[in-house]
């Protein structure tokens, strides 16, 4: 892309400091003064650790051609100047999308499975269309205008994820998005300590609708989830069109006939006869794990239906969909796989997580590191999940961090609590070669770093692998 001084004004209503060079444009956008190159927009925010005004001259010399900035500095480059430079950065990509010829933005959101959904709704319409969607973790108030700000004129559809662990903060990207569909995948208890309760985490979900126009945009929702019912009322007051999906035959659309292999999972998708959808049953095949990831393929398939694709053309996609990293992903093991999904864990997820290790055939050891950010319930929490993971058969549960320790007593004998990501390697990879365990599950919040455990116990097996093959 390539903006103007002019643009910039226009969207953020800022004042030029100095003198105004016609010529002068750029064509990306950066927050960190590492990342500027020739022709940036360096936007100095500022933040709770660091303030990003005092790193301008740093921005110029790497090649800075304007600055964003909320206070008065003299430089060689043009300077815009702003109430604030965090809200300037909403109101250009706000300028900015509204200027792109999309057909389609997608913007999703959920407790679970967003980032799943995002990658899966951008693998069939990229079959299709020129796509762009979120990378990484850019989810939040500065990640989703940046990711805006990457729509160029070739792409048909934007798929925005949007994160967020406080009330009102979706509330704001979506109003800077303007979703023509906005997907909500489920509401669970996380996060909890920003939004208080599950009741806190429904409404928060629901901010994503009011960024869809009255009477025209699509809410895609999920039936089995909590707060359907109100999110249905909301979107019914403003004239928006709703499309479930789910595991009943009251979903728009649902799956039914779930099967699960070690390496794949099987089900039939059914579209129920409605003013949007046909009677439509087709068999998916998709190289992932979990009965929650049928579900969020049926979420995936409505988004892109409603964006005027045909069932028939979407299924074949699921077939070479990878997943997505630190996710429920498999790694094979001499006797089974090991289920990486370290990314990050709440009390539902995990025991999605549970309930997919133990639908594998053989034995297996879960690896569960603490749950962070669920506020008061966290005690209760933890030893629900070991409860759970003991009453569906797991025979073993080793866990780590300090918030998991209430699991140890709760699961009873074959519960191991750890202070060390390599004691747990450890205790895991002998309890799998003395009990011939097949198949072992690594999950936890991000502050748990779990990740050193899948990294641990495969390092573990390799090098065994090689010893034994050098005797």
């Amino acid at each position: 892309m390539k903006w103007s001084l002019d643009n910039l004004i226009e969207a953020t209503g800022g004042t030029l400091l100095g003198q105004q060079d016609s010529a002068v444009g750029f064509n990306s956008v950066s927050t960190d003064s590492r990342e500027v190159d020739a022709a940036s927009l360096y936007i100095a925010i500022k933040g709770v650790r660091f303030d990003g005004h005092g790193f301008i001259q740093q921005a110029v010399q790497q090649g800075a051609a304007v600055i964003l900035s909320s206070e008065v500095i003299e430089t060689s480059v043009p300077v815009v100047l702003v109430k604030d430079t965090r809200i300037a950065l909403g109101l250009f990509a706000a300028w900015h999308r509204q200027q792109m010829p999309l057909k389609k933005l997608i913007a999703i959101t959920g407790s679970n499975g967003k980032t799943t959904c995002k990658n899966m709704v951008q693998h069939l319409l990229s079959k299709h269309a020129n796509v762009l969607a979120t990378q990484g973790n850019l989810n939040n108030d500065f990640g989703v205008p940046r990711t805006l700000l990457q729509i160029t004129e070739e792409h048909e559809y934007a798929v925005i994820e949007m994160g967020a662990n406080h009330s009102k903060e979706i509330e704001y990207v979506t109003q800077i998005a303007k979703p023509d569909i906005a997907l909500i995948t489920v509401a669970a208890a996380a996060h909890l300590e920003g939004f208080g309760s599950l009741e806190g985490v429904i409404q928060t979900k629901a901010e994503i609708l009011s960024g869809l126009e009255d009477n025209a945009g699509v809410a895609v929702l999920n039936s089995d989830s909590p707060g359907i019912d109100i999110w249905r009322l909301m979107c019914h007051d403003r004239g928006l069109r709703v499309l479930t999906f789910g595991s009943t035959n009251i979903s728009d659309v649902h799956y039914e006939n779930f099967e699960q292999s070690p390496q794949t999972i099987e089900f039939d998708v059914q579209t129920r006869d409605s003013e949007f959808f046909g009677m439509t049953r087709l068999h998916a095949v998709a190289p992932l794990l979990g009965e929650h990831n049928a579900k969020n393929a049926c979420a995936a398939l409505t988004v892109a239906m409603a964006c005027g694709f045909e069932l028939d053309d979407l299924i074949p996609s699921l077939a070479d969909f990878g997943g997505v990293v630190g996710r429920l992903q498999k790694v094979n093991l001499p006797n089974g796989i090991l289920i990486d999904d370290s990314y990050n864990a709440n009390p539902d997820s995990m025991k999605a997580a549970l309930k997919t290790l133990i639908g594998l055939p053989g034995d297996s050891i879960a690896c569960l590191g603490a749950m962070a950010e669920i506020g008061e319930t966290s005690v209760i929490a933890h030893e629900e999940v070991a409860r759970y993971a003991k009453s569906i058969g797991v025979p073993y549960l080793l866990v780590y961090g300090e918030g998991a320790k209430p699991m140890v007593k709760a699961f009873g004998a074959g519960a191991y609590w750890f202070d060390s990501h390599q004691d747990l390697v450890t205790k895991a990879v002998e309890l799998m070669q003395a009990h011939n365990l097949n198949h072992c599950l690594v999950k936890g919040s991000r502050s748990s770093r779990m990740e050193l455990v899948s990294q641990g116990i495969l390092q573990c097996m390799n090098d065994q692998t090689l010893e034994s093959q050098n005797t």
